[in-house]
């Protein structure tokens, strides 16, 4: 019997990365798109960009949403794992605590940055539609301030998720390395999960570290590392990442203990 939480966090993985991958492709594809002109905060180009955002602002979303449920639903049959390899906490129990908590800290990060994005680019779209943002100087008429100021807003708050997205594939290459760990010095007549699932966490660990990498240098140079992290994500989030958690899914009945309602006793007096 195959884990359901497995297969919803590998569809909602798939399902995000693709639409991540399609707006990073329109992004850098853009016609009209000028580092310069962007850095100078050229006003007359900040509005086109705008423009731009606010068409592809579903796609954004969707991304954000299904990026969430794909932690949410990924983090259960982590703990799972953890708990299932330390035998109830008496093995190795630091190894599979650490696991439990990275899979923890790095869902409720990635959560909590998501929803944030989520209201903050609503936000920002509305204003971008509804507000003044080119007559703030009485003494200098359509000075288009209001671009310049709601750009370098926006930069800010995006800078937050780009951090969070750094700590998500930091925690996940250690979330794979430590199982790499565990599975490896099971006792091999003991060991239920193969170590070809295994060895395939630690290249996914691998292929996150350079994603991690990608992701930082992006502040320094926008095009050239955005097609690099293009590159990396359709390899790990598309293909290794959903194959991993599907095989996990198929093997952990046999990891998990079992659990019989019928067989269980319990013996309560009425007073």
């Amino acid at each position: 019997m195959v884990n359901c939480g497995c297969l919803i966090a590998a569809l909602c993985f798939v399902v995000s990365n693709i639409l991540g991958i399609v707006v990073i492709v329109m992004d850098i594809s853009q016609e009209s798109y000028d580092a310069e002109s962007w850095r100078a905060l050229d006003s007359q180009y900040l509005m086109k960009q705008w423009e731009y955002r606010s068409s592809t602002n579903l796609l954004q979303q969707l991304t954000h949403i299904f990026n969430a449920l794909g932690w949410l639903f990924f983090v259960v049959p982590i703990l799972q794992l953890a708990w299932a390899l330390s035998r109830g906490g008496r093995r190795r129990m630091g190894v599979h605590a650490a696991i439990a908590g990275f899979a923890i800290s790095a869902c409720i990060s990635e959560v909590s940055a998501r929803l944030l994005m989520i209201g903050a680019s609503e936000r920002a779209i509305w204003i971008s539609k509804s507000f003044n943002l080119e007559d703030w100087n009485p003494t200098s008429p359509d000075d288009l301030m209001g671009w310049k100021a709601l750009e370098v807003s926006n930069l800010v708050v995006e800078s937050m998720t780009i951090w969070v997205d750094a700590f998500e594939w930091i925690a996940l290459f250690f979330i794979m390395v430590l199982l790499y760990f565990s599975v490896g010095t099971q006792v091999e007549e003991n060991r239920l999960l193969p170590m070809n699932w295994a060895r395939l966490g630690l290249l996914i660990a691998f292929l996150t570290f350079i994603d991690f990498s990608a992701d930082i240098l992006r502040l320094e140079e926008w095009k050239d590392f955005a097609k690099f992290a293009i590159f990396t994500s359709i390899v790990n989030t598309l293909i290794f990442l959903p194959l991993w958690l599907i095989v996990l899914s198929c093997h952990m009945d046999k990891v998990a203990p079992r659990y019989v309602e019928n067989d269980e006793q319990w013996n309560q007096q009425v007073s």
